[in-house]
């Protein structure tokens, strides 16, 4: 599960189980505050109805006996412990939500800086707080420094590590014009950036006020279970009503606190207690991949969806076309191919341009010219040639030695050899790349290079063709490369009969080439972002339950009316109000994620309320033979675990407390599932927690019952 939902951890937070979290639990014992709690305040009541019975027992007779007065205190207790368990339950998953806002307020410690001021002529540099930045600011970013606000590059390249609030491990590539987390650490070089926001609104305060803000209002589904819940109640509450007026009628002589006992026993006092701290962990889990859901409701209607809108590009794709493929023509050898499209990349700094030069370099077309680019003239990207490269000018007296290449940072030298070398003439070589159509005028062009084209276009793929000294010598073939286990998760929403569509402003061709590649069946081509609002919509009118993610002002109108609106931190303002919940990391493949962990929830919530019905009526059948086995002696044949009166009572009362701090990790962590249908998954839970839930309290009754029989 944790492979499918690409599990991640964020900065180790504080145990939820303190002094704090205690004290709190034990606060929250007061009745009212539990009436939100409908079975666990009966259940309270229960104990003072014993406790009472404990202290002043001959008030209650014929219901009790004054030489029973310790069983009494014993019952009492327990139920005592059996709703502290579950005020423990809910301050635990909230102390963890809380964590989560404390853990990031750590990352806010003030940092010095080195504000950069300009005086006359002069630049000086300063040192000062974090703290007293303001937004336009610029600062001298050094090796080992931490970036003391969010801002934007203007000089220079370095490598910065990000982990600590995005949890990327591998340290990023920042140039002019890319963005700095405050908080993140320069790794490499040097850079000068500019401060893009006022103390209070940077990238950590943003995250802070989102998780702080998420309210935990019951879900429709937690109020239809509380609904169902008190329906129970009701009925086992006439139920023991009743058993109490026919043992007053025929003489029966019933206790009152085993009549008790029997009444808390059949309580679904189990998923009464969880149920509150299922919906808050389920934020919390959300949380750990950096996603922060406005409501519980988000993410229990995210466990609805059954129609997901995906981006291709971000979501499935990475986003940047890739160099896969160097492509020779006209009799030349992928090396030459090679060789010309390292060096016209050379100075290409887009993702294109270093995927070519990547490509090249595994390959070993690293070229001997290499050297000759500190004398080459630079042909920038026009949009209107639609072509980069470089020309080569080589000295007279030029000497390139021979010898082993060796990469350092984005930047290659030769080691010598020999003492021999290869002389070059006073000549110029021109190289130059870009779109087929734009090299064909004015270059001479091969024999088969427009059918090559055209069949690497209708593969989905893009063609970019080389030219050397005014010839193309061959393509290279760009590729839109899915992200990775893109195709398993897609196969996992599948598997759980959610329907995946894609869409992709892309032409047709690369659309169903993306989509035949990574498994979905259904894509919509050539589609603009305000077209999404009228897709979300056609859906809804289908009864599909519609989830989709976006991040621009024109997404905010499908982000409100979609049922599960996953908004990027990166986005607008505009955007991330409109969504219910917002991606920290600005990873648009997050949508997956969410709909499972919101099918995880819904499973996690079922599977509880399937144990402890089916644990009620074991607990039933464990206490009702004992009760009246004396009055009723054919009653004795069911007390298939030869349990006494006063033994059973404990026996399962006790079962019936500690069952719940047990199903507390479980309630907090979800249950563990593999994506399957949902009628798969429906008989797995009655299997596993329906008949499981039968079976073990007739285990653990008796096994306390051996117990207290040895003490």
């Amino acid at each position: 599960m944790d492979r499918l939902l690409g599990k991640r951890r964020f900065p180790r937070r504080p145990s939820a189980l303190t002094s704090k979290t205690l004290v709190d639990s034990v606060v929250r014992l007061n009745p009212i505050s539990l009436v939100a709690n409908p079975v666990m305040f009966i259940v309270e009541l229960t104990f003072f109805v014993v406790a009472a019975m404990a202290v002043f027992p001959s008030a209650f007779i014929p219901f009790s006996s004054i030489g029973d007065r310790g069983f009494y205190a014993e019952v009492a207790a327990i139920l005592l412990v059996t709703v502290w368990f579950s005020t423990l339950s809910d301050s635990l998953a909230e102390q963890q939500a809380k964590n989560t806002a404390t853990s990031l307020k750590q990352l806010e410690t003030e940092v010095p800086a080195k504000k950069v001021v300009t005086e006359g002529w002069e630049r000086q540099i300063i040192r000062t707080e974090s703290t007293k930045l303001q937004k336009g600011d610029l600062v001298l970013l050094e090796k080992g420094d931490v970036v003391p606000m969010d801002a934007e590059v203007l000089e220079g390249i370095a490598m910065v590590d990000e982990s600590l609030v995005t949890g990327e491990s591998a340290p990023a590539r920042k140039a002019p014009g890319d963005s700095l987390i405050g908080g993140s650490r320069v790794v490499s070089d040097t850079m000068t950036a500019r401060v893009v926001t006022n103390p209070g609104e940077s990238y950590l305060d943003q995250m802070v006020k989102l998780v702080e803000s998420s309210k935990r209002p019951k879900t429709p589904n937690e109020v239809a279970i509380t609904m169902v819940l008190f329906g129970l109640t009701a009925i086992f509450t006439m139920i023991i009503a009743s058993i109490l007026g026919l043992s007053v009628t025929f003489g029966l002589g019933a206790d009152l606190s085993v009549l008790i006992a029997l009444y808390v026993c059949l309580l679904p006092t189990t998923i009464g207690a969880l149920l509150p701290a299922i919906g808050l962990s389920g934020i919390t889990r959300l949380y750990e991949r950096k996603v922060v859901a406005k409501s519980g409701r988000a993410i229990e209607t995210a466990g609805d969806t059954d129609v997901i809108l995906l981006d291709k590009t971000g979501t499935i794709t990475v986003g940047n076309r890739q160099a896969v493929e160097l492509i020779p023509l006209g009799g030349r050898t992928e090396k030459e191919v090679g060789e010309a499209a390292f060096l016209s990349s050379w100075f290409d700094d887009t993702p294109e341009g270093r995927s070519v030069i990547r490509l090249a370099y595994e390959k070993g077309y690293v070229p001997r010219e290499l050297n000759a680019l500190t004398l080459s003239e630079v042909y920038d990207f026009s949009a209107n040639t639609r072509t980069s490269g470089v020309k080569l000018h080589f000295g007279a007296s030029f000497v390139l030695p021979k010898g082993s290449i060796q990469r350092v940072r984005r930047k290659f030298f030769v080691e010598d050899a020999s003492d021999q070398g290869m002389h070059l003439s006073g000549e110029e070589t021109e190289i130059v790349k870009g779109a087929p159509d734009s090299l064909k005028a004015g270059f001479r062009v091969p024999d088969g290079f427009q059918e090559l084209v055209e069949k690497i276009a209708s593969q989905g793929d893009t063609p970019m063709a080389v030219a050397r000294d005014h010839e193309v010598i061959g393509l290279v073939r760009l590729k839109d490369v899915l992200k990775p286990g893109t195709r398993e998760k897609i196969n996992a929403v599948k598997a759980m009969s959610i329907r995946p569509v894609m869409i992709t402003g892309d032409q047709p061709l690369t659309a169903k080439s993306i989509a035949s590649e990574v498994g979905v069946d259904e894509f919509m081509a050539q589609v603009k972002p305000e077209d999404k609002y009228g897709i979300v919509l056609k859906e809804q009118s289908r009864n599909h339950v519609v989830a989709m993610i976006g991040d621009g002002t024109n997404d905010a109108p499908a982000l409100a009316a979609a049922d599960v609106g996953l908004a990027m931190n990166s986005g607008t303002e505009s955007a991330k109000e409109a969504a219910n919940m917002v991606d920290l990391e600005s990873n648009p493949a997050k949508i997956i994620e969410v709909v499972l962990l919101g099918k995880q929830l819904l499973m996690t919530r079922g599977a509880v309320t399937a144990f402890s019905i089916s644990n009620d009526v074991a607990k039933y059948f464990a206490i009702l033979p004992v009760l009246f086995a004396s009055t009723i002696p054919a009653l004795r044949a069911f007390n298939i675990l030869g349990l006494g009166l006063q033994t059973a009572v404990l026996s399962a009362l006790i079962f019936n407390a500690i069952i719940i701090p047990l199903l507390i990790p479980l309630a907090m962590r979800g249950v563990t599932f593999k994506p399957s249908s949902t009628m798969s998954l429906f008989l797995r839970n009655v299997l596993v927690y329906g008949v499981g839930g039968i079976i073990v309290p007739f285990v653990g009754i008796k096994a306390i019952d051996l117990l207290l029989g040895a003490l």
